[in-house]
């Protein structure tokens, strides 16, 4: 079962960044930290997790952004869905995520990978 291609980027405070690309057909890529200390994690998902992610990804509203207030911290997570020329962007601040009850779910999902 393909599913649209997945790009989900978490930028935060002090260097943190968390990059999972999924493509159409379960494979993945995981790049957590810096290059020197975290290698890049490949894998497949089961045809089960793609399904569920399909749900997921199905379930999802109008892209958005839901961006933090003038002065706040933490992290930052930016979530395509598709390829270009037809994709959905999603940004929303972590402080605002329980805010995103159609993104949250599959937020969690893909950072359990």
């Amino acid at each position: 079962m393909p599913i649209p291609r997945v790009h989900y980027r978490v930028v935060g405070q002090d260097d943190y960044m968390l990059e999972i690309t999924l493509e159409s057909d379960g494979a993945y890529r995981i790049d957590c930290g810096d290059h020197t200390s975290h290698t890049p994690r490949r894998g497949m998902l089961a045809p089960e997790q793609l399904a569920a992610l399909d749900s997921l990804i199905s379930a999802l509203g109008a892209p958005r952004e839901h961006l933090a207030p003038a002065g706040a911290t933490g992290f930052l997570a930016e979530l395509t869905i598709g390829e270009q020329p037809v994709t959905r962007v999603f940004k929303v601040w972590e402080g605002a995520i329980q805010d995103e009850p159609d993104l949250m779910p599959l937020i969690r999902a893909l950072e359990v990978i």
